[in-house]
């Protein structure tokens, strides 16, 4: 007998067994939905942002779509996650909070690496994995924080107690109150409670801080100040970063009362008030010995902005009248005009 010619996989039975297999899958999804496919239930956990009548992944069942793009759509389930976290795509598209700075450093777009599914209605939507987590893009670094007061490794739940989301700056001062007390008290008395408008996590203001890394350098008795005597509280950390000039400070320690105007390092200097130099090239004049120059207000009595020669010696009005005859008495006063440096007139 001539032997029939057929596929070996296609017989009779085994298609009755496939149409079988696709009524049952059919009927099922039709009763109860696509749970027969699911990998397990969906979080229950509240966001608190309604998008299209749901406000959480639970509210989704039966919606596979919602998350899963078909094949041919073109779209991944990245693009399906951002079209409900509307907020998050916001920031991705500006670059802005942490989803901006992290895709930043990514090739492509996955929300999987860090929010994952169906492990059940209670299971967290992040994974919580402090030594993999890029924490440098958030405001606050863990490059100071390997070890908590206890010594062991930091975990996620020690700072963010109650959301991932969230973070109590009274977490913070609690546990830095539980190394040194007293140190705290004082801290926060200086500067407030508010840690994040000067502290980094990276030890930036910390006891190994180099002032002289920034415009204003602390030398002479500048050096040994105590921070809170010029940044006396928080938020004079940015207030006083743009002033640099003396009188900022030290106005009310100015016994000249503003006379001589405010440009303190004209004649002082960081080594401290004493020692005060003029360079008077300008009028090169040496009043008293050659040890110790008369005190400036022998000639400027009021302020440096005006001089008299007057009271000095011989220089009385009388006399500089007498020997002045064709001057008028406005021009007696302007002695530096024919008397450069002291000496005789042109």
């Amino acid at each position: 007998m001539e032997a029939k010619t057929r596929l070996g996989f296609l017989s009779g039975i085994g298609a009755l067994a496939a149409l079988l297999v696709v009524v049952l899958v059919g009927g099922w999804t039709l009763v109860r939905g696509p749970v027969l496919f699911s990998s397990g239930p969906l979080s229950t956990k509240d966001t608190n942002h309604l998008h299209q009548g749901v406000t959480n992944h639970a509210q989704l069942r039966g919606k596979c779509g919602a998350c899963h793009a078909a094949p041919w759509s073109g779209q991944t389930m990245a693009d399906r996650c951002l079209a409900c976290h509307d907020e998050t795509a916001a920031d991705i598209t500006s670059g802005s909070n942490l989803h901006g700075r992290l895709m930043r450093t990514l090739s492509r777009r996955t929300c999987q690496g860090c929010h994952t599914e169906h492990h059940g209605a209670t299971a967290p939507l992040t994974i919580k994995d402090s030594e993999t987590f890029p924490h440098d893009l958030t405001p606050y670094s863990l490059q100071g924080h390997k070890r908590t007061a206890a010594g062991k490794a930091f975990a996620c739940e020690d700072c963010h107690t109650k959301d991932l989301a969230q973070f109590d700056l009274m977490v913070c001062i609690a546990c830095h109150r539980s190394i040194d007390a007293a140190f705290m008290t004082k801290h926060e008395s200086d500067y407030g409670d508010v840690c994040l408008l000067c502290h980094d996590g990276k030890v930036s203001h910390g006891k190994d801080f180099n002032h002289n890394k920034l415009a204003f350098k602390l030398a002479g008795k500048h050096a040994k100040v105590a921070c809170g005597k010029c940044h006396s509280n928080a938020a004079s950390f940015s207030k006083n970063a743009s002033v640099r000039d003396c009188v900022a400070c030290h106005e009310k320690d100015d016994e000249h009362k503003g006379s001589f105007g405010n440009q303190c390092d004209q004649c002082h200097n960081v080594d401290g008030w004493g020692n005060a130099k003029f360079d008077h090239s300008i009028f090169p004049i040496a009043h008293g010995n050659h040890k110790k120059p008369s005190a400036c207000t022998v000639c400027h009595p009021t302020d440096t902005k005006s001089y008299t020669c007057y009271g000095c010696h011989t220089h009385t009005l009388a006399n500089t009248q007498r020997e002045h005859r064709k001057l008028t008495p406005a021009k007696l006063a302007e002695c530096v005009k024919c008397h450069k440096g002291g000496r005789g007139g042109d």
